[in-house]
């Protein structure tokens, strides 16, 4: 009796209610299969859902992973404690397209799929729960099995896959028996053709019995060829070859007792043989092509001198040639000469080609097996690169955080001593207090930058997100650098449209970008310039500038200026250069980008930096 208790574990039941809970009991039941057991097969009737309550099942599918080669079972994924398969006895047309096998002894839960149907037929409710978590549960396992498939190909790939050499061979020797079912058809189809319609008279019966036997030994070289898989043996091109090789030999074997029941030498179909040999040269080495060329020739020079001194009958092609055609040596030389000719020019001619290929194959293959390698290499060195960058990330938090904390206490004590807390001390003693003051406060500025890259580098800027508007980060920003603006006398010209939608945005981390282009803007423009910040809607994004009317930026500066610890050539060494790297990295945060102009395009002097930010509503 399967309880609710225990179909309330099972994630394709999450969240129903104890009663329809209660009505899918009454429709399971427990099944155990001991290891090695096939639950179902592929192809089958889709009958039953199962969940499985302890054990693993391999759900497996017949896959032809390379061409020409056998199907095999391939398991797609394996199913265990609280998982279901068999999904088609859900959905039309019913039928199974995985198989499913015990890897280990298996208690699983059945419920007939139409009973389940018919449940969720009377209680839609239920229905609609169960099938919309079927469909997420179904989609993740796609998702997994495509990984898995992509890993296993990829993972295979060196060791099981065809070299481009060995893929040619193995197309052509398909080609090549592809070609001899056609032989044996067309021998069969022309040799009545040639009796009854063009009236030339050989004797049908042995053309028959050829044809046929063609045919069968084409059958058996069918099924041989089917064997040749990478898998199969550590040298797949020898193996292939030699088979290429066994089927020339048979072949010009049967061409040559066909040739004798078709005419002999007075057949022009002797030259068929010119076709085998340009086969074999595509297929085999140069020596072995050579040699089944000279086959060839020995072949037919026998067949003409058994015929020629009648230690054979010979088998005249009435009404198509003189009789004695075959005796006639001026007639016998002639075809002789031009055969071998015809023939060996063909197989240099081939061998060459095929060689050339053949090379450029290896090339090929070595070249890929060597991106392959180099890849792996890659992906291991990316790997290693992303670890020392989190370590990096992580040190820096740390090391700062714990530096930062001394340092405060440090600061205190020396703003105590300052306020005469701790006795009076001279002049002397209160300006070297101050520089050391003054020091702290720098490095605490550089310590809460490297905070900040840590933490943005983290992703924790996320978590600060919350509706705002521009108008409002500006607000606070001119408020910091008032003062600052004030000491060296510049005029700050704010240009922002009254109304600003509202944005989805970090308010603190806005604002410091604001605040490290507005200070820079005064920190490198001369007295009494203009700092001018403008906002404008461009639609789907806000635009916001900041230009300033100093110095400029020089050219040979402008590609690393918002790069880590970058600080230019021709500026007074103060900060650790990170000021624009984390704002860079805050507008990033926020989906927009940031740039520097200089000279100024608007006015060809000063500079101008501008950055995006995406109007996701609040």
């Amino acid at each position: 009796m399967i309880t609710i208790q225990t179909l309330s574990k099972f994630p394709i039941f999450e969240g129903l209610t104890d009663d329809e809970l209660e009505r899918i009991a009454a429709l399971c039941r427990e099944e155990v299969y001991e290891a090695g057991a096939t639950i179902f097969e592929e192809g089958g009737a889709a009958d039953y859902l199962y969940i499985v309550e302890d054990g693993k099942v391999a759900l497996e599918m017949e896959l032809e992973l390379r061409p020409y080669a056998s199907p095999k079972q391939t398991t797609i994924e394996v199913a265990t404690r609280g998982e279901a398969f068999g999904w088609s006895a859900l959905v039309e047309p019913h039928t199974l397209t995985l198989s499913a096998k015990c890897m280990e002894r298996a208690k699983v839960i059945v419920i007939r799929g139409s009973d389940l149907l018919d449940l969720f037929d009377s209680e839609p409710h239920t229905g609609h729960r169960v099938m919309r978590r079927v469909t997420q549960i179904v989609a993740s396992r796609l998702k997994d099995t495509r990984q898995e498939l992509t890993g296993f190909l990829r993972g295979g790939e060196l060791a099981l896959e065809y070299t481009p050499e060995e893929a040619t061979l193995i197309q052509r020797i398909h080609d090549f028996i592809n070609f001899r079912w056609i032989a044996a058809m067309g021998v069969a189809v022309l040799t009545p053709f040639a009796n009854n319609v063009l009236g030339i008279g050989f004797p049908a019966p042995p053309v028959y019995i050829i044809a046929v036997g063609i045919a069968l030994y084409n059958l058996i070289f069918w099924f041989q060829a089917r064997s040749l898989a990478p898998e199969d043996t550590p040298d797949l091109v020898k193996k292939a070859r030699r088979f290429a090789a066994v089927q020339s030999v048979v072949d010009l074997l049967a061409l040559t007792v066909l040739l004798h029941f078709t005419g002999g030498i007075e057949n022009p179909l002797v030259f068929c043989f010119v076709f085998h040999i340009i086969i074999a040269s595509i297929l085999l080495p140069y020596g072995a092509a050579y040699s089944l060329a000279t086959l060839a020739v020995l072949l037919l020079c026998s067949l003409i001198g058994l015929e020629y001194f009648e230690i054979i009958p010979h088998v005249h092609l009435g009404a198509f040639v003189p009789p004695d055609l075959y005796r006639q040596e001026t007639y016998i030389l002639a075809i002789l000469f031009t055969f071998v000719t015809v023939l060996y020019v063909s197989t240099y001619m081939a061998t060459s080609i095929a060689g050339e290929l053949r090379k450029r194959q290896r090339e090929v293959a070595s070249l890929r097996d060597r991106c392959l390698i180099d890849f792996n290499a890659l992906e291991e060195v990316n790997k290693r690169l992303l670890e020392l960058d989190r370590l990096r990330t992580y040190f820096l938090g740390m090391v700062s955080h714990d530096l930062k904390a001394p340092l405060v206490a440090v600061e205190s004590y020396i703003q105590v001593i300052l306020g005469g807390f701790a006795g009076e001390i001279n002049e002397e003693q209160r300006e070297m207090l101050d520089r050391s003051s003054h020091r702290i406060e720098e490095l605490l500025d550089l310590i809460s930058d490297l905070l900040d890259v840590c933490r943005i580098e983290a992703g924790q800027i996320a978590q600060e997100f919350k509706a705002t508007t521009l108008s409002e980060v500006i607000e606070g920003s001119l408020e910091d650098v008032q003062a600052m603006a004030k000491e060296k006398g510049m005029n700050l010209r704010v240009e922002v449209p009254e109304r600003l939608p509202v944005i989805h945005a970090a308010t603190h981390r806005l604002r410091q970008v604001l605040n490290n282009l507005l200070s820079n803007a005064i920190k490198f423009t001369p007295p009494k310039g203009l700092i001018t910040l403008s906002v404008e809607d461009k639609g789907d994004h806000l635009q916001v500038e900041v230009m300033d009317t100093g110095a400029g930026i020089p050219p040979e500066d402008l590609p690393y200026i918002f790069d880590e610890f970058f600080r230019g050539r021709d500026v007074e060494r103060t900060g650790a250069g990170l000021g624009l790297s984390i704002a860079k990295k805050i507008v990033e945060a926020h989906g927009g980008e940031i740039w520097v102009e200089s000279p100024c395009t608007t006015d060809g002097k000063g500079s101008k930096f501008t950055f995006t930010l995406p109007k996701k509503l609040g």
